[in-house]
């Protein structure tokens, strides 16, 4: 169950249902710069921040390889590198997702449930590699299509 859970991580900040999170500045904050030329910017309080959660998955400095598939990233030895913040998938802090918990345990019992009763198989019309429409959800363009294959 160990794999599952990494499966499941991985696809989360892969394909992330929450892919940008809005939240409002409670106190003025300032970003100093970190480069040249760069130059300091301050949030005030009341500010309406959104958080692009899709963009931090996909960033190389938090995520080696992000555009590559790997449960690894998520496994007891690689967990502990995942710096705190960058892995959002139901946000963070007490503004999360209520319903996170339910939500996975959810997903991995339909997966158990589907698995030890059938196979998936690519068909004609499952789309090789997947690309995802412009959209504001992770919609696949022409639809994500899959056989199911009883097992015997």
């Amino acid at each position: 169950m160990k794999y599952l859970d990494q499966v499941v991580s991985e696809a989360l900040r892969k394909w992330t249902p929450g892919f940008a999170l809005n939240r409002v500045c409670t106190k003025d904050y300032t970003i100093e710069p970190k480069q040249e030329g760069e130059v300091a910017f301050t949030i005030s309080k009341g500010c309406y921040v959104m958080i692009p959660v899709i963009g931090i998955h996909f960033d190389p400095n938090y995520f080696q390889n992000p555009g590559v598939f790997d449960p690894e990233r998520f496994s007891d030895e690689n967990k502990g590198n995942i710096l705190p913040g960058s892995y959002l998938p139901f946000g963070s802090g007490p503004r999360n997702c209520i319903g996170s918990r339910f939500a996975l345990l959810e997903i991995k019992a339909v997966i158990v449930a589907l698995l030890s009763k059938f196979e998936f198989q690519f068909i004609e019309k499952t789309p090789v590699p997947i690309k995802l429409m412009k959209s504001f959800s992770m919609v696949v363009q022409g639809g994500l299509w899959l056989g199911l294959k009883r097992r015997t």
